[in-house]
């Protein structure tokens, strides 16, 4: 049976060889073998128990989807993983906020209700669940100091539900099961400092605007910023403001996005991911490490400097 059948076979739509450009953030990369917006929990379950290669690709906000695509079934989470719901907990609220549902969207609803605490998320686009899994995080924080708990799918197909504190939050980072799936985040909202904290978002929001290239195609941040430092300085004090390798450039209003001027493939991406972490040890002696995840295989990653062992 052919993998489209057998996704039809769970109720489901496949969008075949759909080209994944059209659902990244970077509008680069080849076509889906199989493209399908699960909506259920059993049918996650059901489409993992299918046996072919899962990329989970959420809204393709951090993601560098390869020029030859992805084999196998990629996933994108609707129905139930959208929804969310305000519940109290110890007289506290807590949002219960499905794993596809976008930030944005998350931010808006928990205004409307009149409460706050999840201003990291302000600017950073994407899911819950992708916000979760890298630890998202702005000058305003990061979203695991609001997580409660997080559901999870595991590859043997069970629920899991682990504490904030088992999922060992740091800097862009949470420790998660391989190769398990996100489908749920309790999040801990507060009542007190509302006007407060739309304040600094709107300022957060603004100066984002200023500052950052989001007329063009990007990831938002290449690069994690070493201690101390920026990633974004370190890559201008070696030059490479405005470098580009084919469609793909170095942004000159901010050095640590790199934006697609039209028609960039992602191997051009990787080539100036490679050249700015290269320069960058060389002159300084920093390793650049990539926030961007590249979907699917590729070895190795990130791109090695020369003289790694």
């Amino acid at each position: 049976m052919s993998l489209g059948a057998a996704l039809q076979g769970l109720g489901l739509v496949p969008l075949l060889e759909e080209p994944l450009a059209r659902h990244g953030y970077w509008r680069i990369g080849g076509p889906a073998e199989a493209l399908v917006e699960v909506g259920r929990l059993d049918q996650l379950a059901a489409v993992l128990a299918l046996g072919a290669p899962v990329t989970l690709l959420g809204n393709g906000s951090n993601s560098l989807i390869p020029d030859e695509g992805l084999r196998g079934v990629v996933i994108k989470l609707g129905g139930v993983f959208k929804q969310s719901e305000i519940v109290e907990e110890a007289g506290e609220p807590v949002v219960l906020a499905g794993a596809g549902l976008l930030n944005a969207v998350l931010l808006r609803r928990i205004d409307v209700a009149g409460l706050g605490g999840l201003a990291p998320l302000a600017g950073v686009p994407g899911t819950v669940g992708g916000a979760v899994r890298m630890n998202a995080g702005t000058v305003l924080g990061e979203i695991g100091a609001a997580v409660a708990r997080v559901h999870l799918l595991l590859s043997s197909g069970e629920v899991a539900i682990l504490p904030a504190e088992a999922l060992g939050f740091s800097y862009r980072h949470a420790h998660l099961p391989p190769g398990a799936l996100i489908t749920r985040v309790d999040l801990r909202l507060r009542r007190e400092g509302l006007e407060a904290e739309r304040a600094a978002i709107a300022h957060h929001l603004g100066r984002r605007k200023a500052t950052q290239p989001l007329e063009l195609p990007s990831c938002g941040s290449v690069f994690k910023n070493p201690p101390g430092d920026y990633a974004g300085r370190l890559i201008e004090s070696v030059g490479l403001r405005g470098h580009a390798i084919g469609g793909a450039r170095i942004s000159e209003r901010h050095c640590n996005f790199i934006v697609n001027e039209g028609g960039a493939r992602a191997d051009e991406v990787v080539a100036l991911i490679a050249l700015a972490r290269q320069r960058v040890w060389e002159a300084t002696g920093v390793r650049l490490e990539p926030e961007v995840h590249v979907l699917g295989p590729r070895s190795p990653w990130p791109p090695p400097i020369a003289g790694d062992p």
